[in-house]
């Protein structure tokens, strides 16, 4: 892992921010005492949420059977992912990526200034969230030395449970530096492309996190992680949680390809015409199924034709890991697909209430929050929020409520409270993100997915193996992980 280059990353980062989109200054002479918080933030901001909205959020839907592929006219369609033919090369991009963003928050936070309390807060809390999926996705990795740039290229790997400590005390401190931020401190303007400088959000955000991390522990067997997630649960209720999705656009437009939300550029180009992607991307029968009310304790969802194309009045699919497919399937819908300057979801209000229905369930401290004291009336709040954000209304949810509402492992009395809400996620984080789902799978064994045909194991893996620029890079650190061992051995908190 090595971060000699930091300024080159730069450049890319800043490429999709509308106010740097025309930026001619050669980047490899930048100075760095130029490369100011404002500057660096919409950039990293942004480069991250590409990693998400797209590599991360396609082996998720790809995993979580929402998506699979034209298998009529695309041949070995997603074969390594059916298949879990994992490697070093698998989705590399996840850790690439995301480190290389998390470095320019670091940066952030290293920079000589006592003016910028609120930019590092932000950045504090951006590396927290991107750092989480680091340890979902790999376990162990490098934190405490990861971003000493020249200082360390080959930077020691830190245990994963001890890592989830520090972000939660990380996003502590700046929430705090929030509130000790003066009138001498910057204000973020601009350089804030989520909440455009509205501290109160980012504090409600920084909650929700905080929220995340506790939960993502919540299964755990060991009495002391048990023990933190209660009391830190305790300290959070009555907190303030954000309302809204927290989205993100750096002025996202059709000019070129690149100003794309980079979701949209999956399927659309800038003048609107599909791309290959959009043709080889179907529904999977498993959906299909269980979005057409025909599969067991499932009812019809109107969110089938916003999350799908559909054919006939509805959606059709694939088997994953089948050769041949119905004559025509569902491609991925209007409601995820809208236009080339969407805003891009961060963190959905969707996500958000299942996780405040959860935390309440646990009754391990958590009593409520600044809206909900009960767990159903946030679980119904998160059904209704993933229908108006694909474009259906209140009342469509509240009929889809009254129809689910008793049928097992769906519906919040239908006796399982929680394989209820994961399921409800999962279709909530459909398209959006679906790499939540995955690790939330991982974490408490729901939904029940099927494995495709010819997948050749009978369960996915806890993890991913590590990527081959580690290998290469910081090969004396990073820990001996084989293949069979990612298939048994999850992060701290599944095992």
């Amino acid at each position: 892992m090595k971060f000699k280059i930091f300024v080159a990353l730069l450049a890319l980062n800043l490429v999709s921010c509308d106010n740097y989109l025309d930026i001619n200054e050669d980047p490899n002479n930048l100075n760095i005492s130029e490369v100011t918080p404002a500057l660096l933030l919409p950039g990293a901001m942004t480069s991250a949420h590409s990693v998400q909205s797209r590599t991360m959020n396609q082996l998720g839907n790809i995993w979580m059977q929402n998506w699979g592929a034209d298998v009529n006219n695309f041949t070995q369609a997603n074969s390594d992912e059916y298949r879990l033919q994992l490697s070093n090369s698998f989705y590399s991009g996840i850790w690439d990526g995301l480190y290389r963003s998390m470095a320019n928050f670091a940066l952030i936070n290293k920079y000589n200034s006592t003016n910028h309390d609120n930019h590092k807060a932000v950045a504090l809390i951006m590396k927290a969230y991107y750092m989480q999926y680091v340890v979902d996705l790999y376990g162990d990795a490098p934190y405490s030395q990861a971003f000493l740039l020249a200082e360390d290229t080959t930077p020691a790997y830190d245990d994963d449970k001890v890592i989830y400590a520090t972000l939660i005390s990380e996003v502590d401190s700046a929430i705090q530096m929030f509130y000790d931020a003066d009138a001498n401190d910057e204000a973020l303007g601009d350089s804030d492309v989520m909440f455009n400088g509205n501290l109160n959000q980012w504090i409600r955000f920084a909650n929700t996190l905080k929220l995340r991390l506790l939960l993502r522990q919540s299964d755990s067997t060991d009495p002391a992680i048990q023990a933190n997630v209660a009391a830190g649960l305790t300290a959070l209720s009555g907190a303030m949680f954000l309302e809204e999705n927290a989205t993100i656009n750096p002025g996202y437009n059709t000019g070129t390809a690149a100003q794309l939300n980079p979701f949209y550029s999956l399927f659309k180009s800038a003048a609107g015409a599909d791309t290959q992607y959009n043709g080889y991307t179907r529904a999977t029968d498993h959906i299909a199924s269980f979005l057409n009310g025909t599969a067991p304790d499932s009812v019809l969802d109107l969110r089938r034709g916003r999350l799908y194309t559909l054919i006939g009045g509805a959606v059709s699919g694939a088997v994953q890991g089948d050769l041949v497919g119905p004559a025509e399937m569902s491609g991925v819908g209007p409601g995820l697909i809208k236009t080339g300057d969407q805003d891009g979801i961060v963190l959905s209000l969707a996500e958000i209430n299942f996780m405040i229905s959860e935390a309440i369930d646990l009754g391990v401290g958590f009593t409520g929050s600044n809206l909900y004291t009960d767990a159903a009336t946030p679980f119904y709040a998160g059904i209704e929020a993933s229908f108006i954000t694909l474009g259906l209304t209140s009342a469509q949810a509240g009929a889809y409520i009254g129809s689910s509402d008793t049928v097992p492992g769906l519906g919040y009395n239908g006796g399982n409270i929680k394989q209820a809400i994961m399921t409800q996620k999962w279709i909530a984080t459909n398209g959006i993100n679906a790499i939540e789902s995955y690790i939330d799978m991982n974490r408490t064994g729901y939904p029940v997915i099927p494995m495709a045909t010819n997948s050749l194991y009978p369960t996915r893996p806890l993890r991913l193996l590590y990527p081959t620029s580690e290998l290469v890079a910081n090969s004396a650190n990073v820990p001996s992980v084989g293949l069979s061992q990612i298939f048994v051995q999850g992060p701290f908190w599944k095992n």
